[in-house]
Formats: structure tokens, sequence, C-alpha cells
């Protein structure tokens, strides 16, 4: 029988082998001569070098101490010549979060790692946190995600990373795609691959919702039938369901044609098709249009938005209008209230289409090989038959 192999990420995509360090103690030094003149007492016991910035802790000594050290907020501004430094206090201690980026995380990076490579459920390559852990969304625990987004904080090149983390981890066999975009971003090339639906008009992303929530209802009824819980035990007592997993790019869109059918529809895939295998990954470049949804999408994506309350309609909190850089993000796992700071994997066009060239040639090669092996499984007197079939409609065709 043939087996689809998946590409090989490693001899496809862009990663560090070696990250460049940038040397942290002569700033330490300085920080701790400062902090000297003005009578500061603590100890200075964190100093990280992440992919988004190089952030510094000290443990105060005492109030006096630590009401110092939040002043000298515009001498830490010369001391590293940025005035986008960040000082704030949290769990005992005061930190100075310096955007430095010695280097850009790759897609790469992330779908190499061993977070990834491991997982045996549906990873999602979110990002890289600040001390180069690797952090990875799984379908499997959280089967839904809400992403929002200024069009120019990265949100076309976040969504590509989640699509091609899909199709390096799964099978035809195992998933099906569904992409629906009216958008910047672009399916086209996707199409290649006959397990990716492609749609392109809002009338027909509307009539793929409809036609999944009747998917809903037919695999309900196969999970109670067979006395199942989920999609996963299901297949382990010897069913075949695939994963679908639909990509709305552009909410927005089918928000504004029909804001009650968009909304019902969504809903009722966010609340019930978890079990059955059907997954949503929900964007938009307007996320205030996302307010009304983030109660059932517990685990969501914000990039750079442009004011406090396009971060508050997504994250009930502020902060995704002040994130320093394109590509960076905050990501709520639906476990922790609190947001992560994490910056998402850059990829190239290039590198883009050498995967989907890989898929689509992985593809060919295994229907050859299935038709083959039917064909050499067939009786010999149906092989003649056939023979005998193609020299008539050769002379026909004569």
């Amino acid at each position: 029988m043939a087996v689809f192999i998946l590409p090989k990420t490693r001899e496809l995509l862009k990663y560090h082998t070696r990250w460049n360090d940038q040397a942290l103690m002569p700033y330490i030094d300085d920080l701790i001569d400062l902090w000297a003149e003005n009578d500061i007492k603590g100890t200075l016991d964190v100093s990280i070098q992440g992919p988004m910035m190089t952030r510094f802790g000290i443990k105060p000594a005492d109030m006096r101490s630590a009401s110092r050290i939040i002043k000298l907020e515009s001498t830490y501004k010369a001391v590293f010549l940025r005035r986008d430094i960040k000082v704030y206090r949290r769990a005992g201690r005061i930190y100075i979060d310096i955007p430095w980026q010695r280097d850009q995380v790759w897609l790469g990076d992330l779908l190499t790692s061993r977070e990834f490579e491991s997982s045996q459920g549906l990873p999602l390559a979110i990002g890289m946190n600040i001390y180069r852990d690797c952090i990875m969304h799984e379908l499997t625990d959280v089967p839904h995600l809400l992403i929002g987004g200024n069009p120019s904080s990265g949100l076309d090149e976040f969504l590509e990373g989640l699509l091609l983390s899909i199709l390096v981890h799964q099978t035809p066999e195992e998933m099906e795609l569904y992409l629906c975009s009216s958008g910047n971003l672009g399916f086209e090339d996707y199409a290649e691959l006959p397990y990716c639906h492609v749609i392109t008009s809002v009338r027909n992303s509307m009539a793929m919702l409809s036609e999944m929530s009747r998917e809903v209802e037919r695999r309900s009824d196969l999970l109670y039938e067979a006395r199942c819980r989920n999609i996963f035990q299901y297949n382990e007592r010897g069913g075949s369901l695939r994963h679908k997993i639909i990509m709305i790019t552009e909410y927005h869109r089918l928000f504004s044609s029909n804001k009650q059918a968009a909304m019902a529809y969504i809903l009722r895939l966010s609340q019930l098709a978890g079990p059955c295998g059907i997954h949503l990954i929900l964007a938009s470049s307007n996320p205030t249009c996302l307010r009304g949804l983030k109660e059932s999408f517990p685990a969501r994506v914000c990039l750079k938005v442009r004011s406090a309350s396009d971060s508050v309609a997504l994250l009930d909190q502020k902060g995704a209008e002040a994130l320093p850089r394109k590509g960076s993000l905050l990501y709520m796992d639906g476990r922790d209230p609190d947001p992560q700071m994490l910056q998402s994997g850059s990829v190239t066009t290039k590198e883009v289409r050498g995967i989907i060239t890989a898929l689509k040639s992985n593809y060919i090669n295994i229907r050859k090989q299935s038709i083959f092996d039917e064909i050499e499984d067939e009786d010999p007197e149906d092989q003649r038959d056939r023979s005998s079939q193609k020299g008539i409609l050769s002379r026909f065709r004569k």
C-alpha cells in the first residue's frame, strides 16, 4: 500500500543552527554603576536575550530602591540608545525590556523544533518567546483559534505559517483543508493540492459553512451510534473520519454581507464541531467584528492593532496596540487568562512554493502507486478485458 511522504522541512525551510547573541556584560556593568550612583540596592538576577527583545530584571532590596529604579527610565533610554524601552514591575521584580532584535525568527525555527516534530496531534506553529521556546497551539486540545491584527502587522505571513505547519505535519488521509479568502492573502497556489479546497467568494464561503453545519450533525450521529466521545475514539475503533480544518482569513467580509447568518454558523461550529474533528481558524484585519465571538473562542492571537479598543475587543485587555514590531503577537492558549508575547516565524515565497511543489509531487506519486497496486491486484481476465477495450477505443479514434 502506498504511503504519503511528508516533505522534510529541514531541507526546504531556513532555520537557525546558531543565534547571533549580543554581549550583555557591558550593559549590565552600566546598569550596576548607574544604580550605585543613585544609592539603589538590589540584585540584578535576570538578563535574557531573546528573538524579540533583551530583558533585564532587578530584585530591589526595599521600596525606596524600587521607586528610584523606575524613575530612571529616561536614563535607560540614553544607555541603550532607544526610545521604546519599557520599565514595569511584576512579581517582586522590576524589568527593563529593550526591543533589540539580533536575529529574525524563521518559520523553519518553529517547524524544525522538538515541540513541533514530537507532537502527536494537530499542532499550529504560533511563535517563539523571549526564552527561544517554540510555542505550539494544539487543535486536538483547543479545537478552534481566533486571530486579529492590522493588515501591516504581519497577519498574512502568520496565517501562511499556520497553513504550512498543518500541511507538513498531516497527510491527506488525516485531514482536509478549506481555505476561504477574498482579501490580500490568496490561496491560488494551494489549490494545486487536491485536499485543499480554495474558496474566494463570500457566497461560496457561506455555502461551505452551511455544508459543514450539516456535516457536524452527520458526524455527531456517527459518534453517538458508535458510543464514542470524539473523532479520536471513533478512528481508534476502526472509523475513518478525516479532520476538516477551515481557515477564513477575512471574517469581516462575511460579517458585513450577512451578519446574523455568519455569526450563527460560526457559533454553532465553534460550540459543536470540535469533538467531530472540524476545526475553525478565524481571522480578521478588523478585530472589532470578532467581539461577539471571543467567548466561544478561548484561544486567541492578536498581532499589532490600531488602538487599545481593538486589543480589548479580542483579548479583553490592552497591550496589542503597543507591540514592538511586525510579527509580534499576544497569544492566549485557552487556559491561562494572561497572554504570552511571542514573535511569529517569517517565511519566503520561495519556501512556500518549495513545500507546495513537494506536497503536490508526493500526492501525484501516491495516486500513481495506488492505481498500479489496483491493477496488480486485479484478476488477470479483467486485465485482458481492459486491454481489449483499449484496443477497440484506439481503432475507433483512428
